[in-house]
């Protein structure tokens, strides 16, 4: 057995650098606080959306086989944390997500009539895919689901194309996100499979990865956001002829909140370059960054929350948007304990391998 060294080196390269500044331009003067509020119940922004059709960002990492301009995952993932720093009500991410798995499919020879593509690519048509496709409750919560007529999900060892005239209702919840509830037997529902067998297994589970870790990637950049807010808070509020930052009480946790940012953003740069670049290491990278972001973000924001005092939890306080934004984005996968019993499975698993390895070597 080789053991493998690995440096984790996260530097950006030049063309990285100016997306994620034009990035952050784009997304802090289009998506500010007050279009993030207006934007809610539903979490979505018409205008917004248009925006980002316009500056090409919804083909940047789809691959230009199929009309995309080629990026990959890592530059999908450095889209997310700006989009989280803003809270930006555009689904961007599940959008992509699936358009990438769409252009998978497309590769492996699936037959994609009952989807208009090019309205698809130009995002004029808003699609999501369904992470969990477990259907134990006989329906799904769909990410974006309430602003998407077309959904991909997993179901009976196929993948599947769900696909509507009307828009979903959407299921209340806290962080106002356009999550809705899609069934394949509801009557509103048309049903094309897309793909089946061993190859269709494995095109969904990658294509789960990716979600996984773009999500997380979003929860970054709400952590990041929040970070800076807290100590923008500490460093200007006073009490007692001090600002607030230089009581350890509150020191501490922004330390800590600055520990939560950079931990969770190193998970999941981690976790989009293997998972782009050698698929077959550590598949279960993707759930370790997804569980992280989740707790970090949980973790984080509430500290920010505190750091604010009895202001931080009105509803005219910045922070407590990004705090209830995370109670949201965080648990449309599953939530936690689903990332964990995924990574436990694939330890055993590899854990089972190396087992069978040493014991194979031991009876040469």
């Amino acid at each position: 057995m080789t053991l493998v060294l690995r440096r984790n080196d996260y530097t950006l390269s030049d063309e990285q650098v100016q997306l994620v500044d034009m990035l952050r331009s784009l997304f802090t003067e289009q998506s500010a606080i007050d279009v993030v509020r207006a934007a809610e119940p539903l979490g979505f922004d018409q205008n917004l959306w248009s925006t980002v059709q316009d500056n090409g960002l919804l083909t940047i990492s789809i691959p230009e086989s199929v009309g995309g301009d080629g990026g990959g995952l890592v530059e999908l993932v450095l889209a997310g944390i700006e989009i989280g720093r803003t809270a930006a009500p555009v689904p961007l991410i599940d959008h992509v997500v699936t358009m990438r798995l769409l252009a998978v499919l497309k590769a492996a020879g699936a037959t994609l009539d009952a989807l208009d593509w090019d309205a698809a690519l130009a995002g004029d048509l808003i699609v999501s895919l369904a992470p969990i496709s477990t259907w134990e409750l006989g329906a799904q919560l769909v990410p974006s689901g309430a602003v998407a007529k077309a959904v991909v999900a997993f179901k009976d060892g196929e993948i599947i194309l769900m696909t509507r005239e009307t828009y979903a209702a959407q299921a209340q919840n806290e962080g106002c996100a356009p999550v809705a509830w899609w069934s394949s037997t509801d009557a509103d529902v048309r049903i094309t499979t897309l793909l089946a067998g061993a190859e269709a297994k494995g095109i969904w589970e990658l294509a789960h990865r990716e979600w996984r870790i773009a999500t997380a990637s979003s929860l970054v950049g709400l952590i990041a956001i929040s970070s800076e807010i807290a100590r923008g808070y500490a460093l200007d509020r006073k009490a007692f002829g001090v600002t607030i930052a230089k009581f350890q009480a509150i020191s501490h946790q922004l330390a800590d909140i600055h520990m939560d940012v950079v931990t969770a953003r190193n998970m999941t740069m981690k976790a989009a370059w293997l998972t782009e670049n050698e698929p077959e290491f550590r598949p279960e990278l993707a759930a370790m960054a997804m569980a992280h972001a989740t707790r970090a973000a949980l973790r984080s924001t509430a500290k920010a929350v505190h750091v604010h005092g009895g202001m931080g939890i009105t509803n005219e306080a910045d922070i407590s948007l990004f705090y209830r934004k995370v109670s949201s984005w965080s648990l449309v996968g599953g939530g936690i304990r689903r990332d964990l019993d995924d990574i436990s499975t694939a330890i055993d698993h590899r854990a089972q391998e190396l087992a069978i390895a040493a014991l194979t070597s031991s009876n040469r």
